[in-house]
């Protein structure tokens, strides 16, 4: 008996890429293929293993990370909305991130507000969670150093607002893979056996959008089911045809129960000197947290590295 734990451990890792293995090709059986990928089918594109490209994907979390260690500019523009619709407050700014030996630092340049935006400009008290959000999660305070090819912090050392940060930055870096929140955690990982019932999906190739050809991976929620069972109702990610790099991403993300939101986002990536960074960032929603009134916002975010 001695002998079968660790034998048993060396076999885990195997059975573990069998199990995704196999999750892949059950994938690959129901996807919907459009006739140039058909076509592509026939001269080698294996369906099962795009999937599990897909699943594997961390370009969106890889393309931020390398945006720490990026000299840039942004522009950003923030709109909220009373419950009619009518705008109540504005933000916009120009920000500059400074990097020097792997250490960031970041300057406003510009910040313009309407309405009500802050509590207190001055200590920079924001009024709606939104902003807050957003300036905790794209905004540097201070001086940040980072280990490029470190392991970076430990999520269970994080605890209350941080570590609703990092699983917020999971939702909209990640789509698709499980996050830590209460209630829904396990519905955002559309990838797991027992959601894949619930979605549609499809890949298709387009030439236009990007100047290339690439292939689009969609995976749609079915209508036939009530509407909690899913929290991701759209994703659509745009891979380079022939690096599979990922160059975009739209998606939905909808929920109705303790935290309830309405969200859709699309975000676009560039490529500089070999490495990929956000571009493009867009932001149209509506959150209700406990303690918290809805908000309903957009927001736009446009990144200019400094080559």
């Amino acid at each position: 008996m001695k002998y079968i734990l660790p034998f048993s451990f060396l076999l885990f890792p195997l059975l573990l890429q069998s199990q995704n293995d196999q999750l892949s090709k059950d994938i690959a059986t129901i996807v919907y293929l459009d006739s140039f990928v058909v076509s592509a089918t026939k001269q080698g594109f294996q369906v099962a293993d795009f999937i599990d490209i897909v699943q594997a994907d961390e370009s969106f979390f890889s393309a931020f990370h390398n945006l720490r260690f990026q000299e840039y500019y942004s522009d950003n523009d923030i709109q909220l909305f009373n419950r009619k619709g009518k705008e109540q407050a504005t933000y916009e700014s120009r920000i500059h991130q400074e990097v020097v030996d792997n250490c960031r630092t970041m300057k406003v340049l510009k910040e313009e507000e309407g309405g009500n935006f802050f509590k207190n400009k001055k200590k920079r008290q924001h009024r709606y969670y939104t902003s807050r959000m957003h300036e905790s999660i794209f905004y540097t305070n201070g001086k940040v150093c980072d280990d490029r090819n470190g392991p970076g912090i430990s999520e269970e050392s994080l605890s209350g607002m941080a570590k609703h940060v990092n699983e917020l930055k999971k939702l909209i870096f990640q789509p698709g893979r499980e996050v830590q929140v209460p209630l829904i955690g396990s519905k955002t990982a559309i990838f797991k056996k027992e959601m894949l019932q619930y979605y549609q999906f499809s890949i298709k190739q387009d030439t236009v959008k990007y100047g290339a050809a690439a292939y689009i991976f969609t995976a749609v929620a079915k209508p036939n089911y009530k509407p909690n069972k899913t929290i991701i109702k759209y994703l659509e990610t745009w891979f380079d045809k022939t690096s599979f790099q990922v160059l975009g991403r739209n998606y939905h993300l909808q929920y109705s129960g303790l935290v309830d939101f309405d969200v859709k986002m699309r975000v676009e990536l560039q490529q500089l000197e070999g490495l990929y960074i956000p571009k493009y960032i867009q932001y149209d929603g509506n959150w209700k947290v406990p303690l918290n009134k809805r908000e309903r916002a957009k927001f736009t975010i446009e990144v200019d590295p400094v080559w």
